[in-house]
């Protein structure tokens, strides 16, 4: 392995909060000079009765005030490192964040900011001002509680504005949120194409406005993916093993998002061909079968992903050929047959929202392998 036992060479690294990692590397067991080294170096101890010990960094034991005596906890990481983290520190500090009115340009900057940090983990965001908040724009800032879930207004001053997250991180597992993303996305889809086909403009209307719901639960999913990363408590209660898994739960609910921004567009465009000639029949086939195949190589994408199965993923990527085929056999039949400058543009927009949702699809399909094909350390 490099080293005798009792000269192993163990690196130090603050992750999450509160917690120390120890790893062995065998590699820097070669290396002749340690100050060439940015790792905090420890020595193995042996002591009477065949136990080994180990110091802890001054450093972080005064950081977090510890005294002798107190309970440490001691877990073993899936790359062999240990992870060490006081038991008094357990219990989850809220994070709070305070902003000054007068720091932004304009109340939309502001607004923004609020957004971001609640999505990033923060449980308690304060506005504060030195003078009084015009009541127009604090009435609109409390509107952000329709965008955000779980936020409510905490406290309320002249010069002040509290919001508070009431989500309890416990409560929302990743892979549920993913697997609801993708129905909600998958339906979404569906109805976009059924209201071209019928013509159907209220239902066109309807998807635009259910779109922006599905963007409250892609803020949930950050969130949670924010506080994982933040805090291993967290992540364990939300099913992520490590951080590398929180970057692909980030991807496909990024991947998931784009889906439903998409079949949107579509609606969108539906709606433009209000009060033009009625769509060709053949026209409107070939883009129920392209919405059909991309919606399937969506569905097929999600399940590889929770089900971490690469060949299911692989399969889905090889279906972007035959989405590019119909795509090609449309376009055609759109110039051959639409007449009206204005309606062949609007389908041909469809269309490239119907392959660009394959696209993402495959890109979910990506995102599954990258969640598997992991390269494992060595213990």
């Amino acid at each position: 392995m490099g080293c005798e036992l009792f000269d192993l060479i163990v690196a130090g690294k603050y992750y999450y909060s509160d917690a120390i990692y120890i790893t062995y590397i065998p590699e820097l067991a070669t290396i002749a000079s340690v100050k060439e080294c940015v790792l905090e170096v420890r020595r193995l101890q042996k002591i009477k009765g065949g136990s080994f010990t180990l110091s802890l960094p001054k450093q972080w034991v005064e950081k977090r005030r510890l005294r002798s005596g107190e309970q440490i906890a001691v877990s073993e990481e899936e790359d062999g490192a240990l992870r060490l983290y006081p038991l008094a520190a357990t219990v989850e500090k809220p994070l709070e964040v305070t902003l000054a009115f007068e720091d932004f340009p304009n109340l939309r900057a502001l607004e923004y900011c609020v957004g971001t940090y609640c999505i990033q983990g923060s449980n308690k965001i304060h506005i504060t001002a030195k003078r009084m908040i015009p009541a127009e724009q604090k009435k609109r800032l409390k509107l952000l509680r329709l965008e955000l879930p779980g936020v409510e207004v905490a406290e309320e001053e002249a010069n002040r504005l509290s919001f508070q997250v009431l989500i309890d991180p416990a409560t929302f597992s990743l892979e549920p949120l993913i697997e609801k993303a993708s129905s909600f996305s998958v339906r979404l889809q569906e109805d976009a194409v059924k209201s071209l086909v019928d013509l159907d403009f209220p239902l066109a209307k309807e998807v635009v406005e259910r779109s922006r719901e599905a963007q409250r639960h892609y803020r949930v999913t950050i969130r949670q993916v924010a506080l994982a990363s933040l805090s291993r408590t967290i992540a364990e209660k939300v099913g992520v093993r490590n951080c590398q898994e929180c970057i692909t739960f980030a991807l496909i609910a990024r991947d998931l998002s784009r889906l439903v921004y998409h079949s949107s567009s579509i609606a969108r465009h539906v709606l433009t061909l209000e009060g033009k000639r009625r769509v060709d029949r053949e026209v409107l086939s070939l883009i129920a079968g392209l919405s059909g195949v991309s919606r399937e190589m969506q569905r097929r994408a999600v399940q590889a992903f929770l089900r971490k199965d690469v060949k299911l993923a692989v399969d889905v990527m090889g279906d972007m050929e035959d989405v590019r085929g119909r795509e090609e056999a449309l376009l055609k039949r759109v110039m051959e047959k639409v007449r009206d400058v204005d309606s062949a543009v609007t389908l041909s927009m469809i269309a490239r929202d119907l392959r660009r949702i394959a696209g993402y699809a495959v890109a979910i399909a990506d995102d599954a392998m990258n969640r598997v094909l992991t390269p494992k350390a060595r213990c």
